[in-house]
């Protein structure tokens, strides 16, 4: 009788284990959807064609991954040209060039899209120069939304530290540190390229005294994922 036990219980052991019941890795959202993830970087598309998952919900989504074979823990570099969006800036008004760098997230991928989405932001650095206007240095964090197949919807929240006078000038800012915020929307060319056409705000939400004008710049960047 132990003998018998011990080869039945031996035998369902070595069948759970080779379907894959409790192996350790956990399953992605889209494996347990039936669909390989191909991952190249922490904002990716979901497969074309999932069995028993409804298409438009396929183009809506998409799944943050970690698994980078190009880029290490840097996941996009960005350049491009804005202007200064203000009513009061006469004398701001040339081309700004701006650059940054994302980096992966520091999160683990969740197996929920939408914890992935809100948790998982990826860090970000970047600086925005002009001759004709005041220069910044920013850092903060990124979400990037997913909309409808490759077309995206991003937001940022950081701060910035810039050259631009502090009072008693026709756009003064009150202080030399502030809050930054972004909110752009960007279409995904092929694996690696990407435009992103937005607009950015920095100030202090009244925490420096009545002179808070702000810095707002409007335009777009080219962007390049590993």
């Amino acid at each position: 009788m132990h003998v018998l036990k011990s080869l039945v219980v031996g035998g369902l052991a070595a069948a759970l284990s080779a379907s894959g019941a409790f192996a350790a890795a956990p399953m992605t959202a889209w494996q347990k959807a039936g669909g390989p993830v191909d991952a190249t970087g922490s904002f990716v598309l979901p497969p074309p064609d999932v069995e028993g998952v409804d298409p438009a919900t396929l183009d809506a989504l998409a799944l943050y991954e970690g698994d980078h074979s190009g880029g290490g823990i840097l996941d996009e570099v960005r350049l491009g040209a804005m202007g200064f969006w203000q009513n009061n800036a006469s004398s701001n008004q040339g081309i700004y060039v701006t650059g940054e760098v994302l980096f992966d997230p520091f999160v683990r991928p969740f197996d929920n899209w939408i914890l992935n989405v809100l948790l998982r932001p990826r860090p970000h650095l970047g600086a925005t120069v002009s001759p004709d206007g005041p220069d910044q240095l920013f850092g903060g964090v990124t979400w990037t939304i997913p909309v409808w197949r490759s077309l995206f919807v991003e937001t940022s929240f950081g701060g910035t530290v810039h050259n631009a006078p502090l009072k008693n000038a026709e756009v003064a800012v009150g202080c030399r540190v502030l809050f930054r915020e972004s909110l752009g929307l960007g279409v995904d060319f092929g694996q690696h390229w990407r435009v992103v056409a937005g607009v950015d705000h920095s100030s202090h939400a009244n925490l420096c005294g009545n002179e808070n004008d702000g810095l707002t710049h409007l335009g777009a960047s080219l962007g390049y994922r590993f």
